[in-house]
């Protein structure tokens, strides 16, 4: 068996050392880009489903999308849109009722006359 002399291994050690700075360098870099896609993928997820609902109806697909990548924790605002009822039409609105037309009191109210 061949001896290493300490000078060979120290800088054996010192290129060593190195080599694994740099590699964990790189994995940090290449687990925050993973982890910016998955959030980005993320957040263009929740500005359609946002759209779908019609909520920040104001703000198009692009404005949703950059003001979501300002927030902090995305959990607490998928949650609010996953419990956000969809938005523009009110609950029970008149316009529900089957039939051709207006609603028979919408009618009246605006012409005070009965349909019927």
């Amino acid at each position: 068996m061949q001896k290493v002399s300490s000078r060979d291994a120290a800088a054996l050690l010192k290129q060593a050392g190195a080599a694994i700075n740099t590699l964990v360098q790189e994995n940090r870099k290449l687990k925050k880009e993973a982890a910016d896609r998955e959030r980005d993928v993320r957040v263009v997820k929740l500005a359609r489903e946002m759209e779908e609902k019609g909520l920040a109806s104001e703000l198009d697909l692009e404005e949703k999308v950059a003001h979501l990548r300002k927030v902090e924790n995305l959990d607490v605002t998928e949650q609010a849109v996953k419990l956000a009822a969809p938005q523009g039409r009110g609950f029970g609105d008149i316009g529900e009722v089957e039939g051709a037309g207006e609603h028979p009191f919408i009618t009246f109210v605006q012409t005070g006359e009965d349909p019927r």
